[in-house]
């Protein structure tokens, strides 16, 4: 592949700081290889978001690039605790079992495990009040009870002879970050989607001598709920470079992306320019061809899942039905029909009522609770019948047999960052662009509410089906794409 100007320019810096600012569909990865090749007396070491981006990374990178998750860095620290037992005693823990080791209600149980997650993500050094969210704040009479709790659970989660509670993936990643590590053996550090980097994570990145690369899109940071921080704009590099030309779409999605994003983002500079092919995209799909749902919420996911039952195809739910809290419809549905004790979900169970839940849900302004709330509503008694007939439909791929498979990809945007398909419908659970018949200003708008838009619609290559938000907005604007 011939590199671009942009790319060229990548290559060729001569920066110790620099941050690669790169669009949608604008081929970072490859750009990264070209960077390591051209230092090929340098070691460089290529730091993934993920599993899956570090092996689809290693299979593409010249010799001189070593590919890893900062998970895979910091496994000594488990192994340091724990010996020959670390994959033992590494792992999930439920709230159930923290609930019968330390005698506590399963919601203070279920929070100090969130606590736990939210300190491992962030530079404390002690968990704190600060650590506990917000929302479960709400549902205890005393919330400092949780910080208690969650410090007892930390101790046993970091103790070689505990057998029951488990230390999470983060939490050796979070003491390895503690111990201000080196990272020997390599001359320069590419870090791939950086936008998502938690504090802990950019904290062992920025804690090295040797020079760095940052790569990532500032508008694609969707992550925040974990604790992401957008490590490519903290980031204090030396020198900026754009990457705007999109090898995954054409004009159309382009001018969508740009519309959006100059409306609405202040630091908008860089206009992404479609270089795919078809050069035109369709506004509607063929349903008769596989494509793929992509939506806001879990709950919407099983809305559009629900509304395709007729066409009879098969599914493929993006990394599996259990990602997708099936259940929790099934927690919220038994909530409805007031069979609470039947509830498993422990923050589920905390409400006295459905009603309850619904009051939550509408003074949070919760997308995922207010969508959760709806289902239920609409589906009433049928929820249980429809969680199994959907399930019936889902096929198990592995994602080399993506391009034969011949029916409906159902995902959350969250789940469809990294992917594309020929043929995308957006759910119509997105951001409003208007209230009580007014527009919204910019800020006035949550600003990840616009990257998971964004993030949604830009995996799509040939067509596209619009939310009617985005649509109502496009056309109101008058930037609907011809």
């Amino acid at each position: 592949m011939r590199l671009t100007e942009e790319q060229v320019r990548v290559v060729r810096s001569r920066a110790r700081r620099l941050a690669v600012q790169a669009g949608a569909g604008a081929a970072k990865t490859t750009t990264v290889g070209a960077y390591a090749e051209a230092r090929h007396g340098v070691r460089v070491l290529y730091l993934a978001f993920n599993k899956a981006i570090q092996l689809e990374a290693a299979s593409r990178m010249p010799a001189n690039v070593t590919c890893r998750t900062t998970h895979s860095l910091a496994w000594r620290q488990a192994c340091r605790l724990f010996g020959e037992r670390a994959a033992e005693r590494v792992g999930a823990t439920y709230p159930s079992t923290v609930a019968r080791a330390l005698g506590c209600g399963a919601l203070v149980a279920s929070a100090a495990l969130q606590v736990i997650q939210r300190w491992c993500g962030s530079l404390d050094e002690r968990i704190d009040m600060q650590h506990v969210p917000p929302d479960v704040a709400m549902r205890l009479a005393d919330p400092s009870v949780v910080v208690r709790v969650a410090r007892e659970v930390w101790q046993r989660m970091t103790d070689a002879r505990e057998r029951d509670i488990r230390l999470p993936h983060d939490g050796y990643l979070k003491l390895f970050q503690m111990e201000r590590p080196v990272l020997r053996g390599h001359d320069l550090i590419a870090v791939d989607e950086a936008q998502d980097l938690n504090p802990c994570t950019f904290d062992i990145v920025r804690g090295q001598s040797m020079p760095i690369v940052m790569v990532g899109d500032s508008a694609q940071a969707i992550y925040s709920f974990r604790g992401a921080t957008n490590a490519l704009a903290l980031f204090d590099a030396q020198e900026r470079l754009p990457l705007t030309r999109s090898f995954r779409f054409g004009r159309g999605i382009a001018s969508l992306a740009n519309a959006l994003l100059s409306n609405f983002k202040d630091d908008f500079s860089a206009p992404l320019v479609g270089a795919g092919e078809p050069q035109e995209t369709r506004l509607s799909i063929d349903t008769r061809r596989t494509f793929a749902v992509i939506a806001r919420t879990n709950a919407a996911v099983f809305e559009e899942a629900v509304a395709f039952l007729p066409l009879n195809r098969r599914y493929h739910f993006v990394g599996g039905t259990e990602g997708y809290k099936l259940e929790k419809i099934l927690d919220a549905y038994l909530l409805w029909v007031g069979e609470r004790s039947q509830v498993r979900e422990p923050y589920l169970r905390s409400f006295g009522s459905f009603d309850d839940l619904c009051e939550l849900a509408e003074d949070s302004d919760d997308p995922e609770l207010k969508h959760l709330v709806r289902v239920v509503q609409d589906y009433g008694l049928r929820v249980p019948g429809l969680v199994e007939e959907i399930k019936s439909r889902h096929g198990e791929l592995d994602k080399a047999s993506w391009p034969q498979f011949d029916g409906i990809f159902l995902c959350t945007a969250h789940k469809a960052k990294g992917l594309e398909f020929e043929q995308v419908w957006l759910a119509d659970d997105y951001m409003r662009f208007f209230e009580d018949g007014r527009e919204l200003e910019p800020d006035e708008v949550e600003q990840e509410e616009i990257n998971i838009l964004y993030v949604a619609f830009t995996r799509a290559r040939a067509a596209i089906r619009l939310c009617a938000s985005f649509e109502e907005w496009l056309l109101h604007r008058q930037l609907m794409p011809t």
